[in-house]
């Protein structure tokens, strides 16, 4: 990713700056004590099986460190007003991760952190929408019971892992928040192969009413190249286009709301090569560069749109009905 964002015909419209490692105070304004004096403890023993699918390995919680503190620099960019837009690209990822454990491959939730930060700035009103193909449920999770985060995840329909796992991470359409978080959580679960088309169809028809409704002051924009069509975790099918066309719809609606205030924060992406190419082409789109710099190198793969229009049709109704102010939308 570093390669083709240096080199690729990207880099002229790039500059970059290096993040620094998360301090302890800066953690503690999402995660629990508790939990930091965890993995502080399992660090200095050499390491730790967090669940079933983390770990802390030596080297880890250092990377764990920067890769929050980098994805902090990056809000207070924006926040400091140093620049509008800032993308933190940064491993290990973050969204599954809760305030008190890990979860899914994530230790510190860096998205989390940053929308904490921006909210202890003055913010009232922030927007996340999260592409990764798996269920954002640290982040949604957190904010579930307040409406001045909105957090919309586009992610495959995939179920729970594991009936034994400790979170079912199944990211329904019906968990849209409770108290005065009732209607601020949207899940949109879409099919596999739900394709550039699909995801487009998605974006269009209820991220961009929802985010419009709700007028946000920064908008967070949570990517994942597990969606592509090589990624082994997941069958979105989403390609080069499909990833330029939504940061291109992103952009449009921090034009349009945040004053083009846009914070992006890498997550999951895990067929090294197509993930590269899915990622130059995504901040194509939110940079609006007119036409594709760079050719996506698979050409074409079939997908089938039909089902994820039947599914955004039938949540696009259970929205008007069971959020008040998406009634209209």
């Amino acid at each position: 990713m570093v390669s083709i964002l240096r080199r690729g015909p990207i880099a002229p419209f790039l500059s970059w700056h290096s993040g620094s490692p998360a301090h302890t105070s800066d953690l503690l304004k999402f995660h629990t004590q508790e939990y930091i004096d965890e993995l502080v403890q399992a660090d200095a023993s050499g390491g730790k099986k967090l669940d079933k699918t983390t770990f802390l390995n030596p080297g880890s919680w250092d990377a764990t460190l920067l890769a929050a503190g980098t994805t902090l620099s990056a809000t207070r960019h924006i926040l400091d007003g140093r620049g509008k837009m800032a993308y933190a690209l940064v491993r290990p990822p973050g969204h599954h991760a809760h305030p008190d454990r890990a979860d899914g491959y994530c230790i510190l939730n860096n998205a989390g952190l940053a929308l904490q930060l921006a909210l202890d700035s003055g913010l009232t009103e922030i927007a996340v929408v999260d592409i990764d193909a798996h269920y954002g449920n640290g982040t949604a999770e957190r904010f579930y019971q307040t409406d001045n985060v909105l957090t919309i995840s586009l992610h495959m329909k995939h179920g729970s892992w594991d009936p034994s796992y400790s979170h079912a991470q199944i990211g329904s359409a019906d968990l849209i928040g409770e108290g005065k978080g009732l209607g601020y959580n949207l899940n949109i679960p879409l099919p596999n192969g739900s394709g550039d088309a699909g995801y487009e169809y998605a974006v269009n028809e209820l991220v961009v009413p929802a985010i419009d409704k709700f007028q946000p002051q920064l908008l967070v924009f949570v990517i994942g190249q597990d969606s592509s069509a090589f990624d082994p975790l997941a069958r979105q099918c989403l390609t080069m286009e499909g990833y330029r066309r939504i940061g291109k719809i992103m952009r449009s609606m921090a034009n349009r709301h945040s004053d083009g205030k846009i914070l992006i924060v890498q997550e999951g992406g895990y067929n090294i090569s197509y993930s590269a190419y899915c990622l130059h082409a995504t901040l194509e789109g939110v940079l609006n560069l007119e036409a594709p710099l760079l050719d996506d190198p698979i050409a074409f793969y079939p997908e089938d749109e039909k089902y994820a229009v039947k599914e955004v049709d039938v949540l696009k109704k259970f929205w008007r009905e069971s959020i008040p102010f998406l009634k209209d939308i």
